[in-house]
């Protein structure tokens, strides 16, 4: 038997699986993986604007030297418009369903982005083909779906990069198996270039996503994060809950800021019926602070990304956390719980069968998702 740990929704019964992602205890090894953000971009608070908007095709890069392109440049106040929004430029929500990869799938949706940026069309990559090497990058011979590090993932991604979904697809049997040697071959044509780590400073994550960089991170959340489940706003925890509540981990990928919400735009990775329409609102105190977030990065898949800026758009009219139909983060009914659940090891694999938590209550995980 082993333990999983879920946030389950009491009022309809639906399990989301926590803990995917693992703290990271060292940096990538290779120098290309392990820059700072910081040291790259640096802008004051008051040179941030409140919204950007990416969200319909880029035009042409500006003209640049071939020692910095603009991404890493210094910019001043007037070229930053007041919100980003990065949605439309994303690949579709995927759900992890009942494994723990949602660090794979953060990374991937990252990734899937710069692919659109380039080809102007959707690439589905192979979150399993991330997720086993990512593993295998701990211990090779000992493959569990028990999450994994944002190191992990990011160096098996510049090293054996990743293949399509369509030749190693998203197959739950198949979560401990290594891929095949077509996906490995087909996977050395698509590989990251270097790494960005961020500092939980709000104004550096804000820029990062200003260049147009969607950034990755861990998140630890609290029970109360399922309100989001309709509403797609996530409550600050309450020192009340973080004294007496249990808490678990989860990778994100961050898309975008609202100074009107004071929220980043977040994708989640529990399919596009949850939240709005996958994605949620974390306000900035929570995602800016080291005590609740970890491990945020960012990825290139060349080092001449470039996403430019034409399209911002200097809209920040839209309250995403108190706009009509958020009434479920005000309600204090308690209908959400974490919970750890014993687990067959022969029924890990998403397989029709039974689950029995600690309290003896049996649970079908053929019926926890949609």
């Amino acid at each position: 038997m082993s333990i999983q740990t879920y946030l389950i929704n009491l009022s309809d019964n639906k399990q989301y699986r926590l803990n995917g992602i693992i703290p990271s205890l060292r940096l990538p090894n290779k120098e290309q993986l392990r820059k700072y953000f910081s040291n790259h971009i640096r802008l004051k608070s008051d040179q941030l604007p409140p919204k950007v908007d990416l969200r319909s095709e880029m035009t042409a890069v500006e003209d640049q030297s071939t020692t910095c392109c603009w991404c890493l440049r210094r910019l001043k106040s007037d070229q930053l418009p007041p919100k980003v929004d990065l949605r439309s430029e994303m690949t579709a929500v995927e759900d992890q369903s009942t494994t723990c990869c949602c660090t794979a799938i953060a990374l991937a949706g990252a990734y899937e982005y710069l692919l659109k940026k380039r080809c102007g069309r959707d690439i589905d990559v192979s979150r399993l083909f991330m997720y086993y090497n990512g593993r295998a990058k701990k211990n090779e011979d000992i493959i569990k779906d028990t999450g994994c590090s944002m190191t992990h993932i990011i160096e098996a991604l510049e090293e054996s990069g990743t293949c399509l979904e369509s030749l190693w697809p998203y197959d739950i049997p198949s979560v401990d198996v290594k891929p095949n040697k077509q996906a490995y071959e087909q996977a050395k044509n698509h590989k990251i270039t270097s790494a960005f780590k961020l500092n939980f400073d709000l104004n550096e994550m804000k820029t990062c996503l200003a260049q147009g960089f969607p950034f990755a991170f861990g998140i630890h959340l609290y029970k109360s994060f399922n309100k989001a489940t309709t509403c797609g706003v996530v409550p600050q925890p309450t020192a009340d809950e973080q004294a007496r509540d249990k808490h678990a981990s989860h990778a994100m990928l961050a898309v975008g800021y609202s100074d009107q919400s004071q929220a980043f735009i977040c994708r989640n990775s529990w399919g596009n019926s949850w939240g709005d329409q996958g994605y949620c609102y974390i306000s900035y105190n929570y995602i800016a602070n080291s005590d609740f977030c970890f491990d945020a990065w960012a990825i290139r898949e060349y080092e001449t990304n470039d996403m430019g800026h034409d399209n911002w758009d200097n809209d920040d009219s839209t309250d995403y956390i108190n706009r009509n139909g958020n009434d479920d983060i005000n309600d204090n009914e308690d209908r959400h719980e974490i919970r750890d659940i014993k687990v067959d090891e022969n029924d890990i694999s998403g397989k029709d069968g039974v689950i029995d938590d600690n309290n003896g209550t049996s649970i079908t995980s053929s019926s926890s998702y949609n």
